[in-house]
């Protein structure tokens, strides 16, 4: 097994602030997360080499997990949506266990995140591509 920066109490400490930050997100955080989010993304694609397979990966996951918040037409489980938006503003915050300023290592943990928050919500990530494929076919 690759051994990582972040150790395995690191991890599930990680797991347990996601799932309880979760809980308790508001209106207002998801307003935060629609308004910081383009920002932080084009930071992020400014700070590192955008070919590196982490931070495109992790890109990815974040242009996914924004646009099926921004859909409108899409209905998404709030209990969903407030892992997304968790999710979202632990990538948007500037504080967390590996500051985003180290050069791709900062990002480790914004990325284990982020597969958190795709592993909770799977079925949801799942009907969106096919809601996304259905439309672009009609």
């Amino acid at each position: 097994m690759k051994e990582t920066p972040i150790s395995a109490e690191q991890q599930q400490r990680l797991e347990q602030e996601l799932f309880a930050r979760a809980q308790n997100v508001s209106r207002e955080d998801e307003k935060v997360v629609v308004e910081e989010l383009p920002e932080k993304v084009a930071k992020v694609l400014d700070s590192v080499n955008q070919r590196l397979p982490l931070v495109k990966n992790m890109i990815a996951k974040v242009k996914m997990l924004y646009a099926m918040i921004r859909d409108k037409e899409f209905a998404m489980a709030w209990s969903s949506k407030t892992m997304v938006i968790a999710g979202l503003l632990y990538f948007i915050s500037p504080i967390d266990l590996l500051p985003d300023y180290i050069p791709v290592l900062g990002y480790i943990d914004d990325a284990f995140v982020l597969s958190i928050v795709m592993n909770a919500i799977a079925s949801e990530i799942d009907r969106y591509k096919s809601y996304t494929a259905e439309k672009i076919v009609n």
